[in-house]
């Protein structure tokens, strides 16, 4: 492990230490549909340095051998993964499940029906926090995630606003582990370090919501040999460090089943 790649972010979290703060972190997971050797990856690497995962199930895929692999594991929740992870973008716009395009009414029975499916085979570890296929969702249906029953919300970069829709608590992820516009390959250590010390010095600068937890984004189906040696690294590192904490995706959402 190169010390060379902690350092930018070593010396954010002493401003924040210097200040009495301790940032949150928190691990989110996309796409996951069945029991698979990857996803037995990356519970291991949880359970081994006992960090709360978020995992974003697609309902229409989600299988029983899921939800059998995941039963009694208390650190891990299960999030909303849209509807069916189906793109519905037209012309060239970018690829989006609840593209604008679509009715209203026929997006929230999806998701409705969505939460239904996550409820019945996840029971209690199924929150009520939608993670929108490719991070998009417009205004018009966040308005309406209340009335589907969800009250969460999560994407990717930095939250507009803590609240935004009355009602939905959002909670984004920051940096990505996996380079999509690069071939797809995996991101560098030092390249999540710096991402990670960039949304922390935002947050301390106030040009951030600084009371947002820091986000680290996986793909347990799509990471490459880098993408798993750098989560491994992260989280083998910021595990162990005081000056941080990893709260429950039910604390940071504030959400129950």
């Amino acid at each position: 492990m190169s010390e060379t790649a902690w350092r930018v972010l070593d010396a954010e979290l002493e401003r924040w230490a210097a200040l009495g703060l301790k940032p949150q972190f928190w691990l989110r997971d996309d796409d996951a549909v069945d029991a698979t050797d990857p996803l037995d990856r990356l519970l291991s690497l949880c359970a081994k340095y006992r960090i709360p995962l978020a995992l974003a199930v697609i309902p229409a895929g989600a299988t029983v051998q899921l939800a059998q692999r995941l039963q009694g594991l208390a650190d891990v929740s299960v999030l909303q993964h849209g509807f069916a992870h189906a793109s519905h973008a037209v012309g060239g716009e970018k690829k989006s499940e609840f593209a604008e395009n679509r009715p209203l009414d026929v997006m929230t029975g999806e998701l409705v029906q969505g939460r239904a499916t996550l409820s019945g085979l996840f029971g209690n570890a199924a929150l009520p926090v939608l993670a929108p296929p490719w991070n998009r969702v417009g205004a018009d249906l966040v308005a309406r995630l209340a009335e589907a029953g969800l009250s969460g919300l999560t994407r990717y970069k930095a939250r507009a606003a803590h609240q935004p829709a009355p009602g939905v608590i959002e909670t984004n992820t920051h940096v990505d582990l996996i380079r999509w516009r690069d071939g797809r390959t995996g991101a560098a250590l030092a390249d999540m370090t710096t991402g990670l010390a960039a949304h922390l010095a935002a947050k301390r600068t106030g040009a951030a919501d600084a009371e947002e937890a820091t986000g680290i984004l996986a793909h347990h189906l799509a990471m490459d040999r880098t993408a798993w040696a750098t989560l491994k690294a992260l989280l083998a590192k910021l595990a162990k460090d005081p000056r941080v904490s990893w709260p429950s995706s039910v604390a940071i959402f504030g959400a129950k089943a």
